[in-house]
């Protein structure tokens, strides 16, 4: 099947990649196409097999996150347009930022719901953000779903005029939400806005 989901799995653990092997190629329009131990490993291997979509755990070493988030950019840099899904263990929202700011698609927590994962990848292979809540919080405040859209390609690094294009609406209604959001937020830098959406369960 040619329009299946071309996936590849980095763990330094061989039986997660292994299961999650097993786990994803029981659906009919996935295609597992390798799996790494090591980030140089990763990086020759997604160079020759051209994967749709990457999950990456963030813990490939002893330094920590610091190997996996280093690994993440380097993905994007050289497969722009590869969706990075970042599946780990760290319940850490400062994480989820600095992912995102790395160029990440998707962060997820390694006890996600097997339905949940196969949606999320779907999702980022069709070009959304999807990040799993780590907290839930009542009264959250709601945001529109243009502020939302906007959240999203905030979390991707972009610009108000980068915004704008994609948005297909000008700078300085750009400038309109992004005031709205921060207001609704509680927060007074942009850079703040994609954490504080995240720690809220909005992301």
């Amino acid at each position: 099947m040619p329009d299946r989901i071309r996936v590849f799995i980095v763990d330094d653990h061989t039986i997660v990649r292994e299961g999650l092997r097993s786990i994803l190629e029981l659906e009919s329009d996935i295609l597992v196409v390798g799996h790494a131990a090591r980030a140089a490993d990763a990086l020759a291997s997604i160079a020759m097999t051209r994967p749709d979509v990457v999950l990456l755990d963030l813990k490939l070493s002893d330094a920590g996150p610091a190997s996996g988030l280093d690994l993440c950019g380097e993905i994007v840099a050289r497969h722009p347009r590869v969706g990075v899904i970042v599946l780990t263990t760290f319940h850490d929202q400062s994480l989820v930022v600095e992912a995102l700011r790395r160029g990440a698609r998707g962060y997820v927590l390694k006890d996600v719901d097997v339905v949940d994962l196969l949606k999320i990848i779907r999702k980022v292979r069709g070009g959304s953000l999807m990040v799993q809540s780590l907290s839930e919080q009542d009264g959250a405040p709601r945001l529109t779903p243009r502020e939302l859209e906007i959240v999203r390609l905030l979390a991707r690094g972009m610009t108000n005029r980068e915004i704008g294009r994609a948005a297909l609406i000008s700078d300085s209604t750009v400038k309109f939400h992004v005031r709205g959001i921060m207001r609704k937020l509680d927060v007074h830098h942009r850079a703040e806005v994609v954490y504080a959406a995240t720690k809220l369960g909005i992301l």
